[in-house]
């Protein structure tokens, strides 16, 4: 291919890409609209919009009255049936998979604890995703061929599991596109492109239960760093002086300290009424909202559990806002949820900041029980909004991954 033709692909991913971008986040979008914000000619849109309702990806769907003269405008909307995406979620204790369509709306869904089967090597634990992937596409009718891409969401430190091997063979078996990445930045997708009131495009998102972790989103991207460990707030260490030891390596690190797991053996470790905190010690879940209430009576073995982990986890936040600067925080968890436990964090970190720096910490509005959506929302970023549907580019983007 020219120079000249690779250029000419570029800017046609371009402009495709700008255009689903704000008919996914707008409503009402007529030509006119697209052209007003993208800076284009009338001309050059219609010639643009066009092409992309002859390839069915944007529909014309009704009409708003127009207050002067001429014709009623035209609106648009992303062809929601235009194409799939399927996002794999890998944690430490179980798998979920998710089909949607283009507009991250969920198809269906399916999740499996690692405790309910019998094996969970890799090859077992692969058969059993293309197995449930094949069959979430026959059951909703779907043919491969609508399928745009196959995301993957994964947490560090899996025993066992070759993901690698995992993403190569979903590419060859499926024979679609795969595309993977740290779950915590992958659910940072999803929040700035399927969450309507995400307006900023540079904050932090954090991840807390089980496990901690955090995406820095600047401008509208995600710092990777060089080994794509940007943003490893669990594993920053902020105890040395103790004995605890991390999957990471290191002593004293967040994670090692505040981790669900931690705290289950604390609860153990004390009995009683309080194990009936633990409401999965597989899953490493715990009860938050009677913790909050113990919480709010003061109650000082909870107080003694918990609030030196908050305590860790505030003081590390508080560094991570003094270095990266963000407009706010979006935490992400069942913890935040609850409102005493949230003022006990939020106060912390503003104590931690002083008078001269203030925090404004915002609940995310993601579900908290099926974290698979950041992995859809990886594979449509990669393979339908960033290429703007465009085949050719498509393929060439992800060649880069």
């Amino acid at each position: 291919m020219s120079k000249k033709g690779l250029n000419s692909n570029e800017v046609k991913k371009r402009n495709r890409s700008k255009i689903l971008k704000i008919l996914r986040n707008g409503k009402d979008v007529s030509r006119k609209d697209l052209s007003d914000q993208m800076q284009l000619t009338k001309a050059g849109i219609s010639t643009i919009v066009s092409e992309m309702i002859e390839e069915g990806v944007i529909l014309e769907t009704g009409s708003q009255e127009n207050s002067g003269l001429g014709r009623n405008r035209i609106t648009l909307e992303i062809n929601k049936q235009f194409g799939y995406v399927l996002g794999l979620s890998l944690t430490e204790t179980h798998l979920t998979l998710l089909i949607a369509n283009v507009l991250g709306e969920t198809v269906d869904v399916y999740s499996q604890a690692y405790s309910q089967l019998t094996n969970i090597e890799t090859e077992s634990l692969l058969n059993l995703i293309i197995e449930k992937s094949l069959y979430l596409l026959w059951s909703h009718n779907i043919d491969k061929s609508l399928v745009l891409g196959f995301g993957i969401g994964y947490i560090g430190g899996l025993k066992n599991i070759d993901l690698s091997r995992i993403k190569i063979e979903v590419e060859k078996r499926l024979m679609i596109e795969v595309v993977s990445d740290n779950n915590v930045k992958a659910l940072a997708m999803s929040q700035m492109d399927f969450t309507q009131e995400e307006e900023s495009e540079n904050f932090l998102f954090v991840k807390y239960g089980p496990g901690l972790g955090m995406a820095i989103v600047q401008k509208g991207s995600i710092i990777g760093g060089v080994d794509n460990r940007a943003g490893e707030i669990g594993h920053t260490i902020i105890a040395p002086h103790l004995d605890t030891s991390c999957r990471c390596g290191r002593k004293g690190c967040l994670e090692s300290l505040i981790s669900e797991k931690g705290i289950i053996k604390d609860l153990e470790g004390i009995g009683g009424d309080y194990l009936d905190l633990i409401l999965d010690k597989g899953r490493s879940i715990i009860d938050y909202q009677q913790v909050n209430k113990l919480l709010e009576l003061e109650d000082e073995t909870t107080l003694s559990i918990f609030q030196p982990r908050y305590d860790y986890f505030a003081k590390s936040l508080a560094n991570s806002i003094i270095l990266l600067n963000p407009e706010y925080v979006c935490v992400y968890g069942s913890i935040f949820n609850e409102t005493e436990i949230f003022k006990m964090i939020h106060d912390r970190i503003n104590d931690y900041l002083g008078t001269n720096t203030n925090v404004n910490l915002k609940l995310s509005n993601l579900d908290l029980n099926n974290s698979a959506r950041g992995s859809v929302a990886l594979a449509l970023r990669y393979t339908f909004y960033n290429t703007g549907a465009f085949k050719e580019s498509i393929i060439e983007t992800l060649k880069t991954l």
